[in-house]
């Protein structure tokens, strides 16, 4: 089966996927990621993968794919021409699940979100807002009766000011600066403020592809909280949504289900997830709006050079010694 590199945009088929999108990985680009897309056969039939190249010290490189379609008998001729490009392992976060008799597999954590929270939008205003949950209409309402305002400004400093605030109040690293001044200069991304006061309180930085529109960052600030000024903001950016005319709201990353039996689920709104999960208070808030869960399969490491894996691994592993010990990291 043929494989070549495509460098030509009008080469590109449209992936419903944004992660295998072009402007996506053009966008990775000027953050400083080595995107490669190759096609797999020819015509109509063919199919086209987008991902990320890595090349370390020591001969080590790896390849990170996004949420590609890809089937088993062509996952096989793409890990051989990886294997001649010498690519020391592959990480493969795939729609389908597939495996490979040829290479070892390990399981790997998800880079990507493994559960998502969509809302279909086709439906009117009023027939979105009835299907809420009742305490998330309430929140809505509450924070336009107590004089919350939100325009559609893209402003960075305005952002990063409240990133920073919900990073260090959630305990959670950041991407750079520079990487959101960057996600805002594309065109199809949009940034909702809420203010009290004139002072802002909560923002969201959304991104469009094809008839999705998805919830990408939010942030908020340690004041006036009781004023659920995230509630309006995701309400208007649905309505924005549907001024764009998307079909799905995506809210991204959501609590998993839960188990059957396993005792420790919370529930609300018609759906139920794993009470212990990180992610319990986003899942109530995101669930509140009404919709449905995507799960997306676990993520892979496939090894295509055992020796060059074993070291990139033990590498990883005095780095995180050396990180619990108090030792800075280049």
């Amino acid at each position: 089966m043929n494989i070549r590199e495509i460098t030509n945009k009008n080469e590109w088929k449209d992936s419903p996927e944004f992660l295998q999108s072009w402007e996506y990985g053009e966008f990775l680009k000027t953050v400083g990621r080595n995107i490669k897309r190759i096609q797999i056969g020819e015509g109509d039939s063919a199919t086209q993968i987008q991902y990320i190249l890595t090349t370390l010290p020591l001969g080590i490189s790896y390849v990170y794919i996004p949420w590609a379609d890809i089937s088993k008998s062509e996952l096989e001729h793409v890990l051989h021409y990886f294997k001649t490009q010498k690519i020391s392992f592959v990480r493969a976060e795939l729609l389908k699940k597939t495996n490979t008799q040829k290479y070892k597999i390990k399981p790997f954590e998800n880079i990507q979100v493994r559960n998502t929270w969509r809302l279909d939008i086709k439906k009117t205003k009023d027939e979105l807002l009835t299907a809420m949950h009742s305490k998330t209409r309430y929140n809505i309402r509450l924070a336009d009766r107590k004089g919350v305002t939100v325009d559609n400004k893209k402003d960075l400093d305005l952002f990063w000011d409240l990133n920073m605030t919900t990073t260090e109040r959630n305990r959670y690293q950041s991407h750079p600066k520079s990487y959101c001044k960057k996600l805002l200069e594309l065109p199809n991304t949009y940034q909702i403020n809420a203010y009290f006061e004139e002072k802002p309180v909560a923002c969201v930085i959304l991104f469009k592809h094809r008839n999705n529109l998805y919830y990408f960052i939010g942030a908020s600030a340690n004041e006036y909280r009781n004023l659920m000024a995230p509630y309006l903001l995701q309400w208007k950016a649905i309505q924005l949504g549907k001024e764009l005319g998307c079909e799905i709201y995506d809210f991204w990353g959501m609590a998993p289900p839960s188990k059957q039996g396993s005792g420790k689920e919370s529930c609300y709104h018609n759906y139920c997830w794993e009470a212990d999960h990180n992610l319990t208070g986003v899942a109530r808030f995101k669930a509140g709006f009404n919709g449905e869960l995507k799960s997306y399969p676990d993520a892979q490491e496939i090894i295509l050079h055992s020796p060059k894996y074993t070291l990139f691994k033990l590498i990883q592993k005095l780095r995180k010694g050396r990180a619990k010990a108090g030792h800075p990291l280049s």
